[in-house]
C-alpha cells in the first residue's frame, strides 16, 4: 500500500463517518448530487471511488443507478453499507485503493472521485497510476469526473510560513474544521501532465459551481468502440 493511501486511512479511522459529515451540510450536498445527476444522465453504471460513507453512491442508488463504491478506509465503508441495509439498496461496497482497482477492464459508465479525494495522492507516480487505472475500468464511451478545490499560484507569504510546499509549492496544509488538512494542488498543467502520461487525449479541465463552491473539475472521456 502507497503512503498516501496510509496517510488516509489512519485520518478517516480517527476521524470516523461523523467526523466526516460534520465537513458537509444537507444543502451542500442535495447542490452535488444535482450536479452529478446532471453530468451522468443516460450512463447506468456507476464506480464511487472514494465514496466515504456512501454521501453520493446512496442518493445515486436511490435514483436506480447501478453503483459500485470503493474507500480506502473500512470503518466508512462499513457506515456506507449499513446505511444501504438500513434502506434495503443495493450497492456493491469494497476497500480498496485508487491507485490499484479490484474491478476488471471496460466495468463502468461513469467513475466519480469527488470531495478533494485525488489531491490527496501527493506523490506523481500514485497520481499518475490513478488516472491509468480510472481510465481502464470506464467502458468506451464511459466518463469520469474528479473534483477539488481551486488554488492559484503560491504567493511568497505562503512559502515563508510553509503553507505550500513540496515540488512547484503544491502540497497545501491549511486548518480545516479545527483540524490541519493537506492536499496537493492541481491545475490545468498538472492535470494535463497526468492526462499525458496516462495516455489520455480527450480530457477538459475547468472551474465551476459545485456544491454552492467554485471547484476545479477534471473530465475524461473515454473513446468510443
Amino acid at each position: 500500500m502507497l503512503n498516501s493511501a496510509l496517510r488516509s486511512r489512519a485520518e478517516y479511522a480517527e476521524l470516523g463517518a461523523d467526523g466526516l459529515a460534520a465537513r458537509t451540510t444537507p444543502e451542500r450536498d442535495a447542490a452535488t448530487i444535482k450536479a452529478v445527476e446532471e453530468l451522468l444522465v443516460g450512463r447506468e453504471t456507476v464506480l464511487d471511488l472514494c465514496c466515504g460513507y456512501g454521501r453520493i453512491a446512496l442518493p445515486l442508488a436511490r435514483s436506480g443507478k447501478v453503483v459500485h463504491a470503493l474507500d480506502i478506509s473500512p470503518n466508512l465503508i462499513e457506515a456506507g453499507q449499513a446505511k444501504a441495509a438500513e434502506e434495503e439498496l443495493s450497492i456493491e461496497w469494497a476497500v480498496g485503493s485508487m491507485t490499484d482497482l479490484p474491478y476488471k477492464w471496460d466495468s463502468f459508465d461513469a467513475v466519480i472521485c469527488l470531495w478533494t479525494a485525488f489531491h490527496e495522492l501527493f506523490a506523481e507516480d500514485e497520481q499518475i497510476s490513478t488516472i491509468c487505472e480510472i481510465s481502464r475500468v470506464l467502458k468506451p464511451g464511459g466518463m469520469a469526473i474528479i473534483e477539488g478545490p481551486v488554488w492559484g499560484p503560491a504567493t511568497a507569504a505562503e512559502i515563508a510560513n510553509g503553507m505550500r510546499q513540496g515540488p512547484e509549492h503544491r502540497i497545501v496544509t491549511t486548518e480545516h474544521f479545527g483540524t490541519s488538512s493537506v492536499h496537493f494542488i492541481h491545475d490545468e498543467i498538472s492535470y494535463g501532465r497526468l492526462c499525458a502520461a496516462a495516455g489520455i487525449e480527450d480530457y477538459k479541465v475547468y472551474k465551476r459551481e459545485w456544491g454552492g463552491r467554485r471547484r476545479l473539475i477534471l473530465e475524461i472521456h473515454q473513446p468510443g468502440n
